[in-house]
C-alpha cells in the first residue's frame, strides 16, 4: 500500500476502493485543496479577510494589542493571566485544590449544582478525598499506573515473606542455636600459644550464617530450601504478570482514555507541501486495513510540531518577566510605575508573537516534525489498523540509515514516498512529552549516549570514593583483628571501629536516597525522552543500579574479594547486617517525615509573608501552592534495590530478610499515605513500566543463586553442585519471554464495551489537541463550547469554564502559556 499523494498514482489501486488511478490523483488534489481552505477557514480569523487588509492587519495589530485592558495583569482585574504580578493568592489556593489527589464530586442530578474550575488547568476545585484505608483501586481515575505500583509493593511483600517462610526462618534459627562464633581458636603468638574466638562479640555474627560453619548439615539443608523457595519465587512471578494485566484490563474497561481509540504514526514524510491532516486521515480510511469490510472511520489527527524555537521564545518571555521583578523592585514596588508599565507591554507583544506563531505552524504545517496521533471511530478499528500494520525493530533501523526511506516493501506495507509508517499503540496525552518528541533519532541517539558516558563517570567516582572509606574501615579493623591476637585491644579502639562501621553504613545510605537521586534525575533528563513513561524507565534502571552498586557490590569487592575480610571487625557480615537494618528503617522513616514537603511549607509560608512583595506570577504562586510532584520511578528504584540487595546476601544474613519484608510492608502504607494527602500526580503512567519492573525484579532468581555460590566460597573455597545447578536454572529463566508464557497460562480477557469515539470522548479529561503545544488553545476553547452545549441540557449542573473568558487577550484566542 504505497500512498504517493497527489504526485504519484499508488501501486496497490484496489485498496482504494476501486477508484481509477486517473481519477484518484484530481479526486486528492481537488479535495485536498478544499480541506485546506476549509482548515485555513476554521483556523484563522485571517482567512476571513481580504488579502489586501492582511498586511494592514498584521501591521496594527501590535497597536491593538496595546489597547488591550492594562488589568489583564493585575489580580484585581476579573482575567486570568498567568504572568500576573502580583499574583491572586485565592486562585493558587483553588490550583491546589483542583491538584489534590481526590476524584471529582458526585453530581446529584436532581439538585442544582454550582461547579468551580481552576482557571489554568480545568480541574474542578471541590473533590472528594479518598479514604486512607482504601482499596488502591481507588486511584484508577488516574489510570494504571499507580494502582499497579501498589499491587507491585504487595506482591514483593509476598515474595518476602514466603521466602521468611520456606527458608529464611529456619536458616536465622540454626544461626542462633549455632556455636561456631563462641568456639575458640588456638593460635600461636610470639611463640606462644593463645585461646581467642573464631568471630567477634556480636548479635549481626550470631544470627548470620558464619555463626553455623560448623554444621554442614544445617548449611546443605539451607541450600534445599532455597532452591525450593526460588521455584516457588518463579511460579508467583508469573502468576505476579498475570495480576498486573488484569488489573490495567479493569481498569482500561471502566476507563476510556484517547489512547483507546490511537495510535502514533511515525516517519511521515517531510516537505510534501500537503495539508498532512486530510491526506492522513484519507490514507487511513482507504489504506491501513484491507483484510475487513468494515470500514474504517478516522475522527481526530493530530500533527506533532518542532516546537524549539516557540521554546526560545518563552525563554526569552521568562527573562522579560524577570526584568520586570527588578524594575519593581528598583521602583520601591510600584506596580504602575512608567517603566512597569512598558515592561508589560513588551511581555504581551512576545506573548502575541508566542501565539500567533503557534497558529502559523497548524495553519501551514510548518516545523511538522513527521509524527502524527490517529484516533478512529472505535477500539476495534485501532487494534485492526495495529494489528495490519506491524513492524520490526530491524525496520525502523534500516529506515533510519536510509534517510526514512525502506527498500523491498511489500504491497501490504503501508507506505507514502517509499517511506514505510511506522505504526504503534499511543500514549496518553499527558504521558507524551510535547517538548521532546520531536527530537530526531541520531540527536537522541547522540544524547543517551552522552547520558550514559555522564552516568558512568560520575558512578564510578562514587563507586570509588565509596570504596576508598570502606577500604580503610577494612584496614582498621584487620588491625583491630591483629591487636586482638596480641591481646593488645581495648574495649574503647574496638567501640571507635564500631561506631566508624555504622557511619559509613548510614552515610552510604544517605547518599543513596539524597545525592544519587539528584544526579540520575539530572542526567536523564538531558536524554530528550518522548514519554513520562520511557523517561521512569531510564531513570529506574540507572537509579536502581546506582543504588544496589553502592549498597552491595562495593561491600562484596572490598571486604570479600580484596581483604578477605568476612566475619571479622568491620567485615562483610557486620557492615551488610547494618545496612539492611538502615535500609529498612530509614527510607520509611524519611518518606513518612517527608522533608520535601516540609521544606515546601517553610518556604510557601516565608514567601505568603511578604504578600505583594513576593513578585511572584500567578503561575508561579499556583506552582508554590501545589504539593511535591510525585515520582514513580524513585518509588520503584527503592523497592527494586531492596529486592536485588535481600535475595543476593540473603542465605548469609537472614536477619535481612526480616528487615525488608517489615520494612517495604511500612513503605507501603507511608507511601500510599503520600501520594493520598501530600503529593501532586501530574503524570499519567502506562503498564509498560510496570512490565519493565517485573522483568527487573525477576533478577533476584540471579542474584539468590549468585549469592549462594559466592558464599559459600567464601566460607568453604568450594562450589557446590547444587549452586552451579541454581545458577544454571536461574540463568535459563532470566532468558525466557516470562511475559507471553505468564499470557499463555493465565489469559487475561478484556469485556471492555465498544463504545464510539463521539460518546466515549465526552468523559475525556484531556486529549491530543487540548496537550499538543501548538493546537491547545483552539482545542480547548472548543472543548469548552462543547462542555457548555452537554450542561445546557441539564439546567441542575452549573459549571464555571473559567478559562474561557479569563485567559490572556480577549480578542486573539491567546490562552495563556503552555
Amino acid at each position: 500500500m504505497n500512498y504517493n499523494s497527489q504526485t504519484n498514482p499508488p501501486s496497490n489501486f484496489q485498496h482504494f476502493m476501486g477508484v481509477a488511478p486517473n481519477q484518484f490523483n484530481s479526486n486528492i488534489k481537488s479535495q485536498t485543496l478544499n480541506s485546506q481552505q476549509q482548515n485555513q477557514h476554521d483556523q484563522s480569523r485571517v482567512s476571513q479577510i481580504p488579502i489586501s487588509k492582511i498586511e494592514e492587519i498584521h501591521h496594527q495589530q501590535p497597536h491593538d494589542v496595546n489597547q488591550s485592558d492594562q488589568h489583564q495583569l493585575s489580580s484585581k482585574g476579573k482575567h486570568y493571566h498567568p504572568l500576573t504580578i502580583p499574583c491572586n493568592w485565592d486562585l493558587a489556593r483553588k490550583h491546589a485544590l483542583s491538584r489534590r489527589t481526590a476524584t471529582e464530586k458526585r453530581k446529584d442530578i436532581n439538585k442544582t449544582t454550582n461547579i468551580e474550575t481552576c482557571p489554568c488547568c480545568g480541574f474542578e476545585v471541590e473533590r472528594d478525598e479518598i479514604p486512607y484505608c482504601s482499596n488502591p483501586m481507588a486511584l484508577s481515575f488516574l489510570g494504571s499506573g499507580f494502582t499497579l505500583f501498589y499491587n507491585y509493593l504487595k506482591y514483593c511483600i509476598i515474595i518476602l515473606f514466603i521466602t521468611l517462610i520456606t527458608k529464611q526462618i529456619y536458616n536465622l534459627y540454626t544461626s542462633y542455636e549455632g556455636s561456631y562464633c563462641s568456639h575458640v581458636k588456638r593460635e600461636k603468638i610470639e611463640g606462644h600459644f593463645v585461646e581467642l574466638p573464631n568471630c567477634q562479640d556480636s548479635l549481626f555474627l550470631k544470627l548470620s550464617l558464619a555463626n553455623k560453619l560448623n554444621n554442614r548439615q544445617a548449611l546443605e539443608y539451607v541450600q534445599i530450601l532455597n532452591f525450593i523457595n526460588l521455584f516457588i519465587v518463579m511460579i508467583v512471578l508469573i502468576y505476579f504478570r498475570k495480576s498486573q494485566r488484569q488489573i490495567d484490563t479493569t481498569i482500561d474497561e471502566e476507563l476510556l482514555t484517547p489512547a483507546d481509540y490511537t495510535v502514533c504514526v511515525k516517519n511521515i514524510p517531510l516537505g510534501l507541501g500537503l495539508n498532512y491532516k486530510w491526506e492522513l486521515q484519507h490514507m487511513f480510511e482507504t489504506c491501513a486495513v484491507i483484510s475487513d469490510t468494515k470500514p474504517i472511520v478516522v475522527k481526530k489527527v493530530v500533527l506533532v510540531y518542532d516546537i524549539e524555537e516557540i521554546i526560545n521564545m518563552e525563554k526569552e518571555l521568562d527573562q522579560l518577566v524577570d526584568r520586570k521583578k527588578e524594575i519593581i523592585k528598583e521602583n520601591d514596588y510600584n506596580f504602575n510605575h512608567k517603566k512597569v508599565l512598558e515592561m508589560d507591554q513588551k511581555i504581551k507583544e512576545l506573548e502575541h508573537k508566542i501565539h500567533q506563531t503557534e497558529k502559523e505552524y497548524e495553519r501551514e504545517n510548518k516545523k511538522f516534525a513527521g509524527i502524527a496521533f490517529i484516533s478512529f471511530d472505535d477500539e476495534n478499528m485501532k487494534n485492526l489498523v495495529l494489528q495490519e500494520n506491524q513492524h520490526t525493530q530491524l525496520e525502523r533501523m534500516k529506515s533510519y540509515w536510509n534517510k526514512g526511506k525502506l527498500e523491498g516493501l511489500s504491497e501490504n506495507d503501508l507506505s507514502w514516498h517509499d517511506q514505510k509508517l511506522f505504526i504503534e499503540q499511543a500514549p496518553e496525552p499527558n504521558e507524551v512529552d510535547w517538548e521532546f518528541i520531536h527530537v530526531k533519532t541520531e540527536e537522541k541517539i547522540s544524547k543517551r549516549i552522552k547520558a550514559w558516558i555522564i552516568y558512568l563517570l560520575v558512578e564510578s567516582a562514587a563507586f570509588y570514593s565509596i570504596y576508598l572509606i570502606a577500604h580503610k574501615v577494612a584496614k582498621y579493623g584487620d588491625e583491630a583483628r591483629e591487636e586482638e591476637i596480641k591481646g593488645k585491644l581495648d574495649h574503647e579502639t574496638m567501640l571507635k571501629i564500631n561506631i566508624l562501621s555504622f557511619v559509613i553504613s548510614l552515610s552510604i545510605v544517605l547518599f543513596n536516597k539524597f545525592a544519587v537521586a539528584k544526579i540520575v534525575h539530572y542526567i536523564v533528563d538531558d536524554e530528550k525522552i518522548s514519554s513520562k513513561t520511557k523517561f521512569q524507565i531510564s531513570f529506574v534502571y540507572k537509579y536502581a543500579l546506582a543504588l544496589f552498586l553502592n549498597a552491595a557490590i562495593i561491600s562484596f569487592l572490598v571486604d570479600i574479594v580484596i581483604l578477605k575480610n568476612v566475619e571479622g571487625a568491620g567485615g562483610f557480615l557486620q557492615n551488610e547486617s547494618q545496612i539492611f537494618i538502615l535500609n529498612a528503617v530509614l527510607p520509611p522513616f524519611i518518606w513518612c517525615v517527608d522533608p520535601w514537603s516540609l521544606c515546601k511549607n517553610i518556604w510557601r509560608w516565608y514567601i505568603m509573608r511578604k504578600g505583594d512583595k513576593s513578585l511572584l506570577t500567578q503561575q508561579e504562586a499556583n506552582t508554590l501552592m501545589e504539593e511535591p510532584d510525585y515520582l514513580s520511578a524513585k518509588r520503584y528504584s527503592d523497592i527494586m534495590k531492596t529486592m536485588w540487595f535481600t535475595f543476593l546476601y540473603g542465605t548469609a544474613i537472614p536477619l535481612g530478610t526480616v528487615c525488608s519484608a517489615f520494612g517495604i510492608l511500612i513503605y507501603y502504607y507511608v507511601d500510599y499515605y503520600n501520594i493520598l494527602r501530600r503529593r501532586t500526580v501530574k503524570e499519567s503512567i502506562s503498564i509498560q513500566l510496570s512490565t519493565e519492573m517485573i522483568e527487573m525484579l525477576e533478577y533476584i532468581i540471579v542474584w539468590s543463586a549468585f549469592g549462594e555460590m559466592i558464599m559459600t566460597y567464601a566460607f568453604f573455597k568450594e562450589i557446590s553442585q547444587i549452586d552451579i545447578l541454581l545458577m544454571v536454572i536461574a540463568i535459563i529463566y532470566a532468558s525466557l519471554p516470562m511475559e507471553d508464557i505468564s499470557e499463555y497460562l493465565f489469559p487475561v480477557v478484556n469485556n471492555e464495551e465498544i463504545k464510539p469515539y463521539d460518546e466515549g470522548c465526552l468523559g475525556f479529561d484531556t486529549d491530543y489537541d487540548r496537550e499538543n503545544p501548538v493546537t491547545r488553545h483552539k482545542a480547548i476553547e472548543e472543548w469548552n463550547d462543547k462542555q457548555k452545549q452537554l450542561i445546557d441540557t441539564n439546567h441542575k449542573v452549573h459549571k464555571f469554564y473559567e478559562q474561557q473568558d479569563q485567559f490572556g487577550y480577549n480578542m486573539d484566542d491567546h490562552y495563556g502559556r503552555r
